[in-house]
């Protein structure tokens, strides 16, 4: 059995659990807040063996195998380190960190230490991204020429007290963007020959929008991101032959393809029981084989992920 430990208690760590719940290998041993009240809240709902009021004492309990965590942005580097350091392998929610040189720090660190480190781009692990991905592979729109993201929600009530609008780690790329970059990622090689950027700011410091136009060579790639407008979220690729749609883009379930002699295709395709379940799935499948990094999301990814966030958020 594969028990696992919470790194910090909010909304996403109760979907991962809720998701965790369904993968029979694996349980959730203990959860840890910054105070001991707010982990007994936790395991409430999620029970577990311990709650501890410390994210250090989960990292010393010699039962733990691997740590999921779930805290705001700019303290996923600081906790991946001393994660790796206690020999726990690492789970991390997007962004796994807020810049390029501390992704490639944990990157080195990792392979020093023999530990696994999987950044948590769930929308890589979902069925219909998977099969997208192979249709791409297999040219069913010929070459990709173009993919265009989107990824914008409205939700721009000033919240001083919210990660979202703190300067140091808010904003709208670091959140939601992220998600954009990883298409370019997975599907773009190339170095990039060129960028163009467009970005709006809150009155706090944080970019409430940004569209990135960038360049691969002879392929562009667009990000756009909002929290401060409604978008439809999805992913357009547009190759030779044709046009293939997916969305939502964060969690895939739909495919459409148009092809340019007018035949159209629709393909809907069911999470495993919701969109958290399947990285964590895939995590575990790793862990039980001793894997020591992701193929689907590897170290070398979330490093080029952090690369190219950087670049846009230079030309703002």
């Amino acid at each position: 059995m594969i028990k696992w430990g919470i790194i910090g208690a909010g909304r996403i760590a109760h979907r991962f659990c809720k998701a965790l719940s369904n993968d029979k290998r694996a349980c959730l041993e203990a959860v840890s807040c910054r105070s001991l009240e707010k982990a007994n809240a936790f395991k409430q709902k999620f029970p577990c063996h311990k709650a501890y009021g410390s994210f250090q004492e989960i990292l010393d309990d010699p039962n733990i195998d691997a740590v999921y965590i779930a805290l705001p942005h700019y303290y996923h580097y600081e906790w991946i380190k001393k994660s790796i350091l206690s020999h726990k392998r690492v789970l991390v929610e997007k962004p796994a960190t807020i810049n390029s040189q501390q992704m490639l720090e944990i990157k080195e660190l990792a392979k020093k230490e023999k530990v696994l480190v999987m950044e948590a781009m769930k929308n890589k692990f979902t069925p219909c991204y998977k099969e997208a991905k192979k249709l791409l592979e297999d040219k069913i729109i010929g070459e990709v020429e173009k993919i265009e993201t989107s990824f914008c929600s409205e939700h721009l009530e000033y919240d001083p007290n919210s990660y979202l609008f703190d300067p140091k780690q808010g904003g709208c790329l670091l959140d939601l963007g992220i998600y954009n970059i990883s298409y370019l990622d997975d599907f773009f090689k190339a170095a990039i020959s060129d960028l163009t950027v467009t970005s709006k700011h809150h009155e706090c410091g944080v970019d409430s929008y940004v569209n990135a136009r960038i360049e691969f060579n002879d392929q562009i790639g667009i990000v756009e991101c909002a929290m401060d407008r409604k978008k439809e979220n999805r992913a357009i690729f547009t190759g030779s032959i044709g046009k293939m749609i997916v969305k939502p883009l964060h969690r895939p379930l739909d495919i459409e393809i148009i092809l340019n002699d007018g035949q159209i295709i629709n393909k809907h395709f069911d999470y495993d029981y919701d969109d958290f379940y399947s990285e964590i799935a895939h995590f575990n499948d790793l862990l039980e084989r001793d894997k020591l990094e992701s193929k689907i999301m590897s170290l070398d990814n979330s490093l080029n992920c952090a690369k190219i966030l950087e670049m846009i958020k230079e030309k703002m």
